[in-house]
Parts: C-alpha cells; structure tokens; sequence
C-alpha cells in the first residue's frame, strides 16, 4: 500500500546531460534564428486567441441553453411520472451533486429510465417511489466511489434489474455474479441481515437489498464524504453543481462552495507529501547543486550568443500582441461601456432600496442608543467620578504640566499675535451670526437643560441634605490645612525668587567675563590685522 511518501534518487552523473545539452544547443541556436518568422505566426496566433476568448464565451452561452433545455426535458418527464412527488425528486435532483456527485438533469435522467418499473412494484405511491429512487442512485454514486467502477456500467445494471435482466449485476462488485440465482442469493443474504424477505419481482426489494448489502460492506454514504473530503468527489461534486449553475437549477454559491472544498482537499493532499517531498529533495541537495553548477554555465553562455536573436524576436512578439489588441480596441470599448451603463442602471434603480435600508439602519441604532442610555448615563457617572477622584489625586503633576503648557501656549501667543489679530474680526463675524442663526435652539435645549437640571436636583435633595455634614467637615478640614500651606507656599515663592536672583547674577557675571574677553582678544588682534591691512594696501614694514 502507498504511505503518500515520494523518494528522488539522483547519482549526481552529469556527462549524458552534458552531452545532450550540447548536443541540444546547436539545435536551439538554429531553432532562434527561426523565432523572428514565429512572430508573425504569433501576430495571427494572438489575434486566433482574442477571437477564442469570445467563440469560449459564445461556448459558455450554448451550453448554458443546451444544459437549460435538457432540464426543461427531464423536469417535465419526472412531472409526469412522480406528478405531487415530482417536487421532492426536484429537489433531491438539486442536492445530487453533494449526495451522488451528480447534477440535476443527470440524476432526474437515471430516474426516469427506472421509475415507471419502481412506481409499479410500489402500487403507484409516488412519495415511496421518489424516496426509494434517491436511495438507489445514491448507491450507485457509493458504489462506483467505492468500488472504481464506471457510474455508466453501474446505471445500466440498475436499469437491467428494472428489466429483470441480472446479467449486470457482477458490474456492482459485490461478490456475486450476473444470474438471476445470484440475485437471489444476494436476497436472502438482505433478509439474513434485517429479518425482511425481498421479492426478486418486486423492483423496490430488489434495490433495497442492494442498499443492506452495500451498508455491510461499508460502501454506503462514501460519496457524501468523498466530496467533501477527497480531491476526486470534491471535483465530481464541483463538476456537478457547475452544470446546475448553468441551467438555473444551482446557485453560484454552490458552485463557489465546491470550489473552495475542492482547492482546500488539494491543499491537504499536498500538505501531507510536502514533508517527505522537502526531505527527498533535502537530501539530494548536494547531487542537484553539482549538476546545476555544471550545467549552468553552457546555458548562460547559449542564452549570451543568441542574446541580439532573443530579444529581436520578443520585440516582434510584443509588437505583434499590441497591434492584436489595437484591432479589438473598438469591441473591447463597446463592452466596457455597455458594462458600466448597465452596472448605473443596476445601481440607480436600486437606489430607492439601499437609502430605505440605510434610514431603517440609522433610526435602528438611534432608537438602541436611546434605550440603553437609562443603564448608560449611571455608569457614566461612576466613571466620571472615578476619573475626577483619580485626577485630584495627581493635581500636582497636573498642575506642573498645566504651568509648562500655559507658558509655552503663551510664547506661541505671543508670537502669533500678529495673525491672531488679521483673523480675529472674521472669526467674531462667524462666531456672532453662528449664535444669531442657531439662537432658538440653543435657547430652547438651555430651557430644557435647566429643567432637567433643576427636576434632578429637587429628586436628589434628600441625598444632597444628608451629605450637608460630610460636605461642611470638608471644608472645615480644608480651612485647617490652610495656614501651613499657605506659609509653605510663601516659602516656595522666595526661595524661587532667590534661585532666580542667584541664576540671573550668574549669567551676568558670565556675559561681563565674555564681554571683557573679547576686548581683551580685540587688542591683542589690532597689531596683526594692522600689518595686514598695510600690505594690502602696498605698504613695507622698514
């Protein structure tokens, strides 16, 4: 059995690759000279290419209707033989490409040619004949999951069995072969299992059995958890649920959901062999960088000579590509235009909706808002206490930061006066015709505040009344405090005062000492800048 490892055995021999290099070298130093005629090939190449992007396009459009007509079709034969069941077969077909890695016209199709025999051994109960259709494709999708044989083969055993033709039936792989005796044993093993005897006349006990033995053997419901977990059912499964897009019958987040199942499975498979696939190439490392450190050198140097012929013909090729994509200019524009056109039509006629959707949005938040401010405002309080009790504790810190803030906000004052002054009429003008205009309101929310206000404070007299003492002590305790502080205070006054009687004093000693320095040095320069000027001026010293 595989372990999913991945071995590399490389001998590090390099003389045959050298000699086929070189041997290949002459061929595509010849095969350069060639590209320039290659790039007028590419000019129609190019031009074939844009073209097929549409004639794909055009692809897409008849498949989309070939697909649509075929359900059409199918939906109309489940109709007539389901009739009110015809809705569940439907439906069942829409799931089929998660249930049975099948999409709905395939599955509504391998319904069909079953059904009449199924609805007939059920006595025309159509809701018993839908279940037990679905029961039996689903089974077909395990067993060719399980078993790897065609889903083709398998269907036409189903439909032999609906026939009583049991020829087929060593297609399912189950262990027994294609005879109507061994679909008779195949029966009386079902019923050694579940008590129930199977008639081999009666089409619904025959796929029943089936269904019990293939429960034995473990085969039921591999499908379902193959396309969600192996890259093969996850394709079959994307493969599907794409036919059904292109019909109507599917979403595109089906689609889209199988995609990503499928890319997530790839991923995984790729996760478990990158370890021993890192550790192969690991440890053939050594071998791999010789034989590139050999060979490297004749491709540099082929890729060198042929430089002039590389880059002449990748000029022909981009020259050919642009002038591609110049003679569709004009298509290319019409459709970007109609695009845009219709994505403001889409837009405006959607507009009436998003701005309902919008308001609703808003009023929702406000009216939130609104009724959460009852539980909002007290704990707003708590905090706004809490942040003053916090900040009166540090008050001296603050009031330090405060002094540097004042000083510096008063030195950028001081020197944007000039500015301040130009801007300060236009800024009374706005600031006066702000208020005149906004004067009703503010008057009218100043009532209302002091209503509040004044409701809130008669409510909160009782509290207000038996603080009355804490508050008195307070300040009584604050009274006491102040002589020495206020003698503490005077002291840190005259002691700054003297400090900065002391620092001035020393700054002027250090400007004198300066000052009579640089007269000092003065003299003693006149002599020489003396003589200098004298010989400027054509004058000898005698």
């Amino acid at each position: 059995m595989s372990d999913g490892s991945v071995t590399i055995n490389f001998n590090g021999d390099t003389k045959d690759l050298e000699k086929d290099i070189n041997s290949v070298g002459s061929k595509i130093k010849s095969g350069f000279s060639k590209i320039g005629s290659i790039a007028g090939t590419a000019l129609k190449g190019a031009t074939v290419a844009v073209g097929a992007v549409s004639t794909a396009l055009v692809g897409l459009g008849t498949a989309s209707v070939n697909s649509y007509a075929d359900l059409e079709q199918n939906v109309g034969g489940i109709e007539t033989l389901f009739k009110d069941s015809a809705d569940t077969v439907i439906k069942n077909a829409e799931n089929a490409y998660k249930t049975a890695g099948m999409s709905a016209n395939d599955y509504m199709s391998t319904v069909t040619s079953f059904s009449a025999s199924l609805l007939q051994s059920l006595g025309g109960d159509t809701a018993a004949a839908a279940k037990s259709a679905d029961m039996a494709i689903i089974d077909m999708a395990d067993n060719a999951n399980k078993m790897g044989t065609s889903m083709e083969s398998i269907q036409w055993a189903y439909q032999g069995f609906a026939k009583q033709n049991y020829t087929m039936l060593d297609n399912l792989k189950l262990g027994y072969g294609g005879t109507k005796e061994e679909m008779e044993r195949l029966l009386a093993d079902a019923q050694k299992l579940t008590g129930v005897k199977y008639d081999i006349s009666n089409l619904n006990d025959v796929y029943n059995a089936i269904h019990v033995i293939q429960g034995e053997l473990g085969i039921t419901g591999t499908t379902a958890k193959e396309a969600s977990e192996t890259i093969t059912g996850s394709i079959s499964s994307m493969k599907a649920s794409f036919d059904n897009f292109l019909n109507g019958s599917g979403t595109i987040d089906q689609l889209v959901q199988t995609g990503i199942t499928s890319i997530q499975n790839i991923v995984n498979a790729v996760g478990k062999l990158l370890p021993d696939l890192v550790k192969s190439i690991a440890g053939a490392t050594p071998q791999i960088v010789d034989g590139i450190n050999k060979i490297f050198p004749q491709i540099l140097n082929l890729i060198t000579q042929n430089a002039p012929i590389i880059l002449n013909s990748v000029g022909q090729v981009l020259m050919a590509l642009v002038q591609s994509l110049m003679d569709y200019m004009p298509q290319l524009m019409t459709i970007a235009m109609q695009l845009i056109q219709s994505f403001m039509n889409g837009l405006i006629s959607m507009l009436p909706q998003i701005i309902q959707m919008g308001v609703q949005l808003i009023t929702q938040l406000i009216t939130g808002i609104a009724q959460m401010l009852p539980q909002l405002i007290p704990q707003a309080v708590q905090c706004i206490i809490a942040i003053v009790t916090g900040l009166l504790d540090n008050i001296g810190q603050l009031v330090d930061a405060g002094i540097q803030l004042i000083m510096g906000l008063a030195e950028g004052l001081i020197q944007a006066i000039p500015q301040l002054i130009e801007a300060l009429p236009t800024i009374i003008q706005k600031l006066i015709s702000g208020i005149i205009e906004n004067a009703p309101k503010i008057i009218e929310a100043g009532v209302q505040l002091i209503l509040s206000l004044a409701t809130g404070l008669i409510q909160a007299i009782p509290q207000l009344v038996m603080a009355i003492p804490q508050i008195i002590g307070a300040i009584l305790q604050g009274l006491w405090e102040l002589p020495g502080k206020i003698w503490e205070i005077l002291v840190n006054i005259v002691t700054s005062f003297i400090n900065w009687g002391l620092e001035i004093q020393a700054k002027a000693n250090e400007a004198v000492i300066g000052l009579v320095t640089d007269v000092i040095n003065w003299f003693k320069e006149l002599p020489r800048k003396y003589l200098e000027l004298a010989r400027t001026n054509g004058y000898k010293h005698s």
